[in-house]
């Protein structure tokens, strides 16, 4: 269990962290670089970033050409691919290989990735030995796979080591592992036979084997799967690091908690973001970073084509024209009738993309989830109509004048609570199946966004009720 510190001390250390950044802006504007790299050394990784991000084009060229490489390379995995590679062009060829050779290997591949590639091949040629070698093995696989997000940085022993052994061969590897609260067995084949903890080994003989005090490992997951599928596993079983495997059952990488939850924040906002009705690829700059342009291209396309199918409810109404013509009562409760679709088709989609999203189902029971979201809608549909009849009867009393000759108000309120309880049930039918449809096609779940489905149903909304007035009032 994880434990905050005392509110008292977090105020100590957000008003110190304050302090160094302030004192940095002051230590760039008076050109003090010893200053300025001490105060940016103290700070955070997260938060040296944020104070670089914060210059100006003059003056972050400045400092960065004062900077040495193990001062900037900390703070650099917490910014943009773009600032980034903004941040190293202003670097000279010795200290940009510098930064490069020292920068985490996931990190490292992960901006390799989105390199263009004349970039990515400069960078590349700058790597030496084990670095080089290890982003040409993870870039062997796409960005949004395990085995592109994974890190090769990791510590391995023998089970015929003894302790003493392990600890050494540990020491060894100490600057190139990335985690060493978990340490993998493996076979000569560099299969997984099992983990052990760095305690496991400080705190049991020297002469006892490797073997001896190992734990079993029963999860790993091929370097091919989804990254989201990792970062899953990662949250669901709490694990320090996930390993990752090939087709031959080879240890060639792991998945870091800090790494998973960066997938699953990434994966969070993309399914958000489509789920609000905004195609194309998230962006790593920050809203207000973001150029307008970026913002309106994403959204348009979306905008366009709900556009042009909301069209189709005007078309709806002009083939009922009559209905409305003959009770025009019925263009008051029209809109709620509508609306109460949109909302709860909308409900149905994000509550079914979130089940899946978080692997309580798949495709295969489609039955079930379209069935139980049917009896929620058509609950929630009836007990809706009921009230809503209940106000009509009740609290409209100057409806009836409204009214042809022949009409009663009892047959409008019954009229709108069974269109009321068959729009919601169609809608959180279509709002859990589409969904389910999409991931059973191998489409995103979000792609189905909630803008799409609000004006699907508003499209049905309209047919339900001019159908259901036209046989129940015989119009």
């Amino acid at each position: 269990m994880r434990v905050c510190p005392p509110s008292g001390l977090l105020r100590m250390m957000t008003s110190e962290t304050s302090n160094l950044r302030e004192q940095f802006r002051a230590a760039v504007e008076a050109g003090e670089a010893e200053r300025f790299e001490e105060c940016l050394s103290a700070l955070p990784p997260a938060d040296a970033a944020e104070a670089l991000e914060e210059l100006d084009g003059e003056r972050k060229a400045t400092v960065l050409q004062r900077l040495r490489p193990a001062t900037l390379v900390p703070a650099l995995p917490y910014l943009p691919a773009e600032e980034i590679e903004e941040i190293l062009g202003h670097l000279s060829p010795h200290d940009l290989q510098e930064a490069l050779n020292s920068y985490p290997d996931d990190d490292l591949t992960d901006l390799l990735q989105k390199l263009a590639p004349d970039t990515r091949r400069s960078y590349f040629s700058l790597l030496r030995g084990r670095k080089r070698e290890a982003a040409h093995r993870l870039l062997e696989y796409p960005e949004t796979t395990a085995g592109g997000r994974m890190t090769t940085a990791f510590a391995t022993v023998s089970e015929d080591m003894t302790i003493r052994e392990a600890i050494e061969t540990l020491a060894s590897q100490r600057e190139e592992t990335e985690v060493l609260s978990r340490i993998y067995v493996v076979d000569d084949q560099n299969r997984i036979l099992g983990k052990v903890r760095l305690r496991d080994l400080t705190f049991n003989r020297r002469s006892l084997l490797v073997g001896d005090v190992m734990q079993p490992e029963p999860l790993a997951l091929l370097a091919t799967a989804d990254q989201e599928e990792a970062a899953q596993l990662v949250a669901k079983h709490d694990l320090v690091t996930l390993p990752i495997i090939n087709d031959n059952n080879q240890l060639v990488g792991v998945i870091t908690h800090d790494d998973a939850m960066e997938i699953l924040e990434e994966e969070s906002t993309e399914d958000f973001e489509k789920q609000s009705g905004i195609a194309g690829p998230s962006a790593e700059r920050d809203y207000l970073d973001t150029p307008v342009l970026s913002h309106f291209r994403r959204r348009f396309i979306w905008v366009l084509g709900l556009a042009f199918l909301a069209i189709t409810s005007g078309f709806v109404i002009h083939h009922f024209e009559g209905v409305l013509n003959s009770a025009f009562i019925l263009a008051i409760y029209m809109p709620m009738v509508v609306a109460a679709g949109g909302n709860t088709g909308a409900q149905a989609a994000t509550t079914v993309i979130r089940a899946m999203a978080l692997g309580e189902f798949g495709p295969e029971q489609f039955m079930r989830a379209v069935w139980k979201e049917m009896r929620i809608g058509f609950g929630l549909g009836s007990i809706l109509g009921f009230c809503i009849a209940l106000q009509i009867i009740l609290f409209f009393p100057g409806g009836a004048s409204m009214l042809p000759p022949g009409m009663a108000m009892s047959q409008v309120a019954l009229t709108v609570a069974f269109s009321l309880a068959a729009q919601v049930t169609a809608s959180t039918i279509l709002g859990a199946a589409l969904p389910i449809l999409a991931k059973a096609l191998k489409q995103d779940p979000a792609v189905v966004a909630s803008p799409a489905i609000t004006t699907i149903v508003d499209v049905t909304g309209l047919v339900i009720y001019f159908t259901l007035a036209r046989l129940l009032l015989g119009l």
